[in-house]
Parts: structure tokens; C-alpha cells; sequence
């Protein structure tokens, strides 16, 4: 099969250029990818799977970010099926939780963006370009937050898997921005993307926090997330790795003294 490769004329965003995919693609399933990542193998005809089984419209694996100096291999080994104590999804904020810990396949109103989807639905909710400014945010989770307010399902398995480069390696695109145009952004879109499908999805979820509130949340979250988790992180894996070296030299004097 041919690859065919199709250039917009001047430059029109993520979501504009999907559809234009779209109405390009033969097939009754479409799948996106981001140039920043890596397929597990498999992962096209794994999501397919899913996708009839569950009859769902919309599939994902698990989203593993590599670290510098890492194999796909050993990111996938560290990954496993999730490397935090938390729930996959946060309600209030609307926020998938990538790292959460849990076994395999689960429903989620929006996932990450490495998705496989019915071209029918593609075509009757297609992506929206008003996302094309700053960092899109949202703009992949407004397609599947689009299904979920009417009534599809999404899925996220363990059996599959995206590997995301490390962040040096990526050179462009909407996370090489500055953090507080990233806050900003964020917050941007979110007020949009709440004011669109709130209410469906408040209702669906039966969440009683007023929009405001969430929106409010969501700010909070985003200043956070782009101010103080970085440091957080650094330092909690930092303290992980002394563990770990603690525990390998731990087992290497016992070894010789055995």
C-alpha cells in the first residue's frame, strides 16, 4: 500500500489538519499519531480488537514517556501498567492521569491522543480548529470528550503501548513553549472546551460542581502542574534512584559476603 503524504499550503493546526486526513482516508477506521512518538508493535491491530469487542468509538494504549538514556525496552519494563497510586481519571478538572496504576482495559471519557477511531464518527464530530494557537491543548480531548457527551465509549488497554520520546529530543510543538504561555494556554482552552461540552459531561458522570468551579480547579492545577511538580518529581525520582543504588550495592556486599 502507497503512503500518501498531504501538505496544507499554509499552516492551519493539528485539529484542521486531521480532517483533512480524514477526508483523504479509504478506510472505515482511522488511526492518529503524533511525530513524537513510537508503536509498540501490534498496537494498530490491538486497538482494532478492542475496538469490536468493547464496540467502542475510540481505542488508546498506555502512553510511556521515555527518560534520557533509555531503550523503548526498559521504558516499557519501568512503565508496566502504571507507576502511580492514583486513579486513572480526574473528575473535577476533566484530566487524564497517564502514570495511574491499573489492569487492563477500562472506560475513560477522554484518553491521550494515539488513538484508533470509527471514520463515520470522524466524520460526524470531526476535530475543532479552534485549538490552533499556543499549545492546542485540548484539542485532541475535544474529539473524545465530543463522543462521550453523546453517548460513546472510549477505551484505554494495558495490551498496547505508545513510547513517547524524551522531552530532549523533541523540538517543536506546543510543550517547547515558555511554562507560563503554557499556563495560559491551558487555561485558555480549557474555559472553551468546558463551556462546549460541560454540562453533557456533568450530566453523563453526574459531577455537582458548578462550571465555575471546575474551570477555577483546573487554573489551580495548571499553575501547579507547570510551577512546582517539576521540582516535586526531580526530587522524588532522585530519591528513587539513591534507593535503588542503595539496594543493588546492599545486595552486591551481602552476595560476597555469602
Amino acid at each position: 500500500m502507497a503512503t500518501r503524504f498531504v501538505r496544507n499550503e499554509t499552516r492551519r493546526g493539528a485539529s484542521y489538519s486531521r480532517n483533512v486526513g480524514v477526508a483523504c482516508a479509504h478506510n472505515d477506521y482511522v488511526l492518529f499519531c503524533d511525530d513524537d512518538e513510537y508503536l509498540e508493535a501490534g498496537y494498530a491491530n490491538i486497538c482494532l480488537k478492542k475496538l469490536i469487542l468493547h464496540n467502542a468509538a475510540a481505542v488508546s494504549g498506555r502512553r510511556v514517556y521515555m527518560r534520557d538514556g533509555e531503550t523503548q525496552a526498559q521504558a516499557l519494563h519501568r512503565f508496566g501498567h502504571g507507576i502511580r497510586r492514583s486513579r486513572p481519571f480526574r473528575t473535577l478538572i476533566c484530566e487524564y492521569v497517564n502514570a495511574a496504576r491499573y489492569d487492563g482495559d477500562t472506560h475513560l471519557p477522554v484518553t491521550n491522543a494515539i488513538i484508533l477511531t470509527r471514520k463515520q464518527l470522524l466524520q460526524r464530530y470531526p476535530y475543532d480548529s479552534f485549538y490552533a494557537r499556543g499549545n492546542g491543548y485540548r484539542e485532541e480531548s475535544d474529539y473524545q470528550m465530543n463522543l462521550f457527551v453523546h453517548g460513546y465509549n472510549t477505551i484505554v488497554t494495558n495490551d498496547c503501548h505508545s513510547i513517547h520520546l524524551p522531552m530532549s529530543q523533541v523540538r517543536s510543538g506546543g510543550q517547547r513553549t515558555d511554562s507560563w504561555k503554557r499556563v495560559y494556554w491551558s487555561i485558555y482552552y480549557t474555559r472553551y472546551f468546558f463551556g462546549k461540552y460541560y454540562a453533557g459531561y456533568a450530566r453523563r458522570l453526574g459531577v455537582k460542581w458548578p462550571q465555575w468551579a471546575a474551570v477555577s480547579a483546573f487554573a489551580l492545577f495548571a499553575v501547579y502542574r507547570e510551577t512546582l511538580r517539576p521540582p516535586l518529581y526531580a526530587m522524588a525520582y532522585w530519591v528513587l534512584r539513591q534507593r535503588e543504588r542503595f539496594s543493588k550495592n546492599l545486595s552486591a556486599a551481602r552476595g560476597s559476603l555469602s
